[in-house]
């Protein structure tokens, strides 16, 4: 089902994409994909939109389920401080079917896992900026705003498409 929402001068569209994993709610404005959420409402249709972000995102998300990795990613927009940009770009370049810790992360960045972890939280548009694919110390699984067994469950499809 799609939403057209009129919000300050900006369209917002806002679509329901049905996943193995359950429903993801996908947003956009003019300038690009604002938010990709897991949603509790359980839809078992797929939406779509005329708008030419909201249709690359689809396809992204339908080659991804089926395990292929997409080199063409919709545009984004993504609003966030100075350094969740910056986590969030050391995010998408946690190459499929691998993961890191928020140590090392926040080794390459000069700063705490802790300052890591809370822009992690923050991301905005899950799976195309992968944080189900940042662990705790020694692999261990933690928090994901889909929940933790989707965050497994990632994983896990991730893993047995890249052997």
């Amino acid at each position: 089902m799609k939403f057209y929402i009129l919000t300050r001068n900006k369209m917002i569209i806002t679509v329901n994409y049905s996943s193995p994993l359950g429903t993801i709610k996908l947003q956009a404005d003019e300038l690009g994909i604002t938010s990709v959420k897991f949603c509790e409402q359980a839809r078992k249709d797929s939406s779509t939109s005329d708008s030419p972000v909201i249709k690359i995102a689809i396809k992204w998300l339908d080659d991804y389920f089926l395990g292929n990795v997409s080199s063409t990613f919709p545009k984004f927009h993504l609003i966030g401080t100075d350094f969740q940009q910056k986590v969030w770009q050391q995010l998408r370049k946690i190459p499929y079917g691998e993961t890191t810790t928020y140590g090392r992360l926040a080794k390459n960045l000069n700063t705490s896992p802790r300052a890591v972890g809370n822009a992690v939280g923050k991301n905005p548009i899950l799976l195309f900026i992968p944080c189900h694919r940042v662990l705790g110390q020694n692999g261990k699984l933690t928090g994901y705003s889909g929940g933790l067994e989707c965050k497994k469950r990632l994983l896990m499809m991730e893993n047995s498409k890249n052997q």
